[in-house]
């Protein structure tokens, strides 16, 4: 009998010295230290994408190399800001130029995507500065949830979030690449046959006068000079890399968050079968709170986002339905045309699958819940059965719709029409 008491103490003791290790190293996190960096947060796996994005004029944020989220803050007067400013200001000009253009010659819908395509750069420029200005409000409780379920008592995923954070942006931009140079392909292409067709000066064929079409609207204010042309290659390069990285960044937020309900849900599901006090289901239930008031508060500074997202890849995609019949002259031409297309359905259908698997994963520890015998029921189980049922858990825009397979799959044709007006 002496030697079992024994055990349990000792077993006791050896519990007791590791809550308090990992209290301790939490803490340690929780201070931005060394141990912060080598943790698989969002905030680490994020930020060099936001480098990227900040040579673009996207997220303009202080202190951005900073391995401490508590020091990364919006400031009107920083150089990122300073260089949004200058993006917003090059982009209105191009954008008004291209508008007086277009509707000189004639507004029909080949021209208005353009338009559309430009002015939907400039909202998502906005769109997301003004997210950047709530990005402390977010990061502080996110990285503080980070600390809490990345130690016991819940466990790792298969795959770290900096894997597959890394594995969508390679794939997702490696497209995106390839479909902006077979852009500049198909446009030199149909160039090329325009100036043999009208039997103009056949000097004219070279790349260079190309691009002296394709960027007219900058020649408009600069002289043609090897300045001129990487300065039109830039800012539309800046154009479409918001509209490609508003998507990935969508993406990237949902498996986030996705990925720390999932966590939630396998410490439930290991506790199946076993008498569980009420004191561990309320600490689960405060858990899956403080994630749903996370995902509350993301949901509020990103629908905006997601529902200029949405309604625009939706406007794309039927503008290039309407002409999936039309005949085009060059192999190339039908290559960037369906490679766009396809493009454009699989990234579009990467927001809301993965957008969906936020709700989902919120959803399974009701699988467990409703496995507990009759006996072990309690008033905290009920709680939180009531609680996972209550509310729907996940992104929207303007909670006008949701990202769920429902809405991509499944939508009434009334939702779609919504969306696209």
């Amino acid at each position: 009998m002496s030697m079992a008491s024994d055990s349990i103490l000792r077993h006791l003791k050896e519990r007791r010295q590791k809550h308090r290790a990992v209290l301790a190293m939490r803490w340690r996190c929780a201070r931005g230290g060394i141990e912060f960096e080598e943790l698989d947060t969002f905030y680490r796996a994020l930020r060099p994408y936001l480098h990227l994005a900040q040579f673009f004029g996207i997220m303009p944020l202080a202190n951005i190399r900073s391995r401490d989220p508590q020091d990364v803050k919006f400031k009107v007067k920083s150089i990122s800001t300073f260089f949004t400013g200058i993006f917003l200001l090059l982009g209105g000009i191009k954008t008004l130029i291209i508008c007086n253009i277009v509707l000189n010659s004639g507004l029909n819908a080949k021209n208005m995507i353009c338009i559309v395509f430009l002015f939907v750069g400039i909202t998502n420029w906005l769109n997301i500065t003004g997210f950047a200005r709530s990005w402390p409000q977010i990061m502080m409780p996110w990285s503080s949830l980070d600390i809490l379920m990345l130690f016991s008592p819940y466990k790792p995923c298969k795959r770290s979030l900096r894997f597959q954070i890394n594995g969508i942006v390679i794939f997702v931009g490696s497209l995106a690449v390839v479909d902006h140079v077979l852009y500049y392909a198909s446009g030199y292409c149909s160039y090329r046959w325009h100036i043999w067709n009208c039997h103009s000066n056949e000097t004219r064929l070279a790349f260079g006068y190309y691009l002296e079409k394709e960027f007219s609207d900058i020649f408009v204010l600069m002289p043609y000079n090897l300045f001129s042309l990487c300065y039109g290659f830039w800012l539309n390069g800046a154009f479409t890399f918001i509209w490609n990285f508003i998507d990935i960044f969508i993406v990237l937020v949902s498996i986030g968050l996705a990925q720390r309900f999932q966590q939630l849900a396998k410490r439930v599901l290991a506790l199946k079968g076993r008498l569980v006090p009420d004191a561990l289901w309320y600490e689960i239930r405060r858990d899956h709170i403080r994630l749903c008031e996370l995902t509350a508060l993301v949901d509020a500074s990103i629908s905006n986002i997601v529902f200029v997202s949405c309604a625009n890849n939706v406007y794309v995609i039927c503008n290039q339905a309407l002409a999936i019949f039309t005949k085009l002259r060059h192999p190339v031409n039908y290559v960037y045309f369906w490679y766009s297309l396809l493009f454009l359905i699989t990234r579009t259908s990467l927001v809301f699958l993965t957008g969906s698997r936020i709700h989902d994963a919120s959803m399974l520890p009701l699988k467990s819940l409703y496995l507990v015998p009759t006996g072990y029921w309690t008033q905290e189980v009920q709680r939180f059965a009531n609680q996972l049922t209550s509310e729907f858990v996940g992104l929207s825009g303007y909670r006008l719709f949701y990202l769920t397979r429902r809405s991509l799959f499944g939508a009434s044709t009334k939702e779609y029409f919504f969306i696209i007006v």
